[in-house]
């Protein structure tokens, strides 16, 4: 059974006819890609028992056929709202269900109007819930993904040196990753030096590194449209007593949760364990965010690692683990592992050593 087959399984129990998939400038991606494999920026996208339909314009045409195994029309002058509603009125559906997090309220108000008494309904609950659970294929791009970050992160990290600006370390970062065989970067680079380490999501600056530097760099590339997400930290010279210190705690704090994690924890519970110890060693009120999250067609998807989300995750889950520690003024520690849940455990898909980068 496909994707397609599982989600009108799904909805047909709950008396739904179809499911829209509305992809206007990539705010429905993922789901276009996990339910079609049509990878472009606009999509309609109609999946009924017995439809399998892609509208897309003239830049994408040739690209979705190639792309996609459902029947594929062009808009041509048109809009495409006129064609959906032929379609929807032709197989005379009258309940359809959509991601109401994916459609803005003036998308929504136009179809809804277009439609008349159609009746809509929001799953993105059960969408991400069919997304969340990876099958092996998927798990596999992962895991290339990941390669493909660390091999270009250890080439990158023998050029870094003071003087550097930060935006030149992502810079290189980014090219080696695509070097490396990545299709693009899963987010941009975060290179955040000294002081700015103590930002949680840095951008990239004109800042130049200096000697007695940190420096956290979060990375991942893409491949076959799955992403990476990884974090370590460099310093320039050999870090102070207080860095090593903290980083031991963000490491130790990581590893309670890994030692715990597999199927049937709850996120709830892996972010606990690791901010408890955090907290147990002074420094409970520096990791503000939460542990970690699901990774796959999206850097961030569900499930959520924090102490909002108390449902057991099931195997097949990939996820990161990030606690961190950021002392505003000082600096900052994060390490982001990524792991797939298993009956017995966790598998770190991530290789990478998580000491102190020093160069």
């Amino acid at each position: 059974m496909d994707r397609s087959e599982r989600l009108i399984q799904l909805i047909s129990e709950e008396g739904i006819d179809a499911f829209l998939i509305m992809n206007i400038e990539n705010s429905a991606r993922a789901s276009s890609v996990y339910f079609s494999g049509f990878t472009g920026s606009f999509s309609i996208i109609l999946i009924s028992e017995n439809t399998r339909l892609l509208i897309t314009d003239s830049r994408y045409t040739v690209q979705a056929k190639q792309e996609t195994d459902f029947e594929v029309r062009e808009v041509k002058g048109g809009d495409f709202i006129d064609v959906l509603k032929k379609t929807v009125n032709d197989l005379k559906i009258k309940t359809i269900a959509l991601e109401e997090e994916r459609v803005s309220l003036s998308l929504f108000r136009r179809i809804s109007s277009a439609f008349g008494d159609r009746k809509f309904i929001g799953i993105d609950d059960e969408v991400k819930q069919m997304r969340m659970v990876k099958d092996e294929g998927e798990i596999e791009k992962i895991k290339q993904a990941i390669e493909i970050s660390e091999r270009a992160f250890l080439e990158t990290v023998q050029q870094i040196r003071a003087g550097m600006t930060e935006k030149e370390i992502a810079a290189l970062l980014e090219y080696t990753m695509r070097k490396e065989g990545a299709e693009g970067v899963a987010f941009d680079t975060i290179v955040a030096s000294g002081c700015r380490s103590a930002l949680p999501h840095g951008k990239a600056s004109d800042k130049v590194v200096e000697r007695g530097d940190v420096i956290v760099i979060d990375f991942g590339a893409t491949y076959e449209n799955y992403c990476a997400d990884i974090t370590r930290v460099v310093s320039i010279g050999e870090p102070s007593d207080e860095v090593k210190e903290v980083h031991s705690i963000v490491l130790e704090a990581q590893e309670r949760a890994l030692k715990i994690a597999k199927a049937g924890v709850t996120g709830k519970l892996l972010d606990s364990v690791a901010r408890e110890f955090i907290r147990e060693k002074g420094y409970g009120e520096f990791f503000g965010h939460s542990l970690g999250h699901g990774i796959g067609l999206e850097v961030h998807e569900g499930p959520a690692i924090s102490f909002r989300n108390d449902s057991p995750l099931p195997e097949n889950v990939v996820f990161t683990v990030e606690p961190g520690i950021y002392l505003e003024g000082k600096f900052g520690i994060r390490i982001e592992e990524d792991v797939v849940l298993k009956e017995q455990g966790c598998e770190i898909l991530t290789t990478l050593p998580r000491s102190i980068f020093v160069v």
